[in-house]
């Protein structure tokens, strides 16, 4: 067992090390396209889920900004709104539908300093009820910019492909 040990202690230092580099060496890129990816995925829903309401609002507080500037054709608004009114519209947008999948098709990203933009074209399927479905493409704007606490979406524009 003594034998062992200065091999455990080894291979625990080395999976430190590895694992620091490995979140070390992640790409703005990479951390940029996890803010829009978890944002994208909680307004995302199925009637029947096991989420909870509670766990959408934390994980989208955690890539939004204290306000987001929307702009862009009939859903998306066209005005700035705080975080809780997005909350809310999120909250009735779920109530609402019965079913919001997204599949992206295509995602560019660019990064001057400390702000980003993500160009996003996804086809969008949303049904409210089984006799009201429907398939768009639409082309998503992110405008993001870095914080202490990571990268926060500012912005979303929209428009029909």
């Amino acid at each position: 067992m003594i034998k062992r040990l200065p091999l455990l202690l080894l291979a625990l230092i080395l999976s430190v090390l590895i694992g620091g580099c490995y979140l070390y060496r992640q790409t703005p890129e990479q951390k940029i396209g996890r803010t829009v990816d978890q944002f994208l995925s909680n307004v995302e829903h199925r009637k029947l889920t096991t989420r909870r309401r509670m766990h959408v609002h934390e994980a989208l507080t955690e890539v939004l900004a204290e306000t987001v500037n929307f702009r862009g054709g009939s859903p998306i608004p066209n005005e700035e709104l705080t975080l809780e009114e997005i909350l809310e519209k999120v909250d009735f947008f779920h109530g609402f539908t019965s079913l919001c999948e997204m599949t992206e098709l295509e995602r560019t990203v660019r990064i001057e300093g400390d702000e980003a933009q993500v160009y996003h074209t996804t086809e969008i399927h949303v049904a409210a009820g089984k006799n009201h479905q429907g398939e768009e493409v639409w082309d998503l704007i992110f405008d993001l910019t870095e914080e202490v606490d990571g990268w926060k979406i500012v912005g979303i524009r929209g428009s029909r492909h």
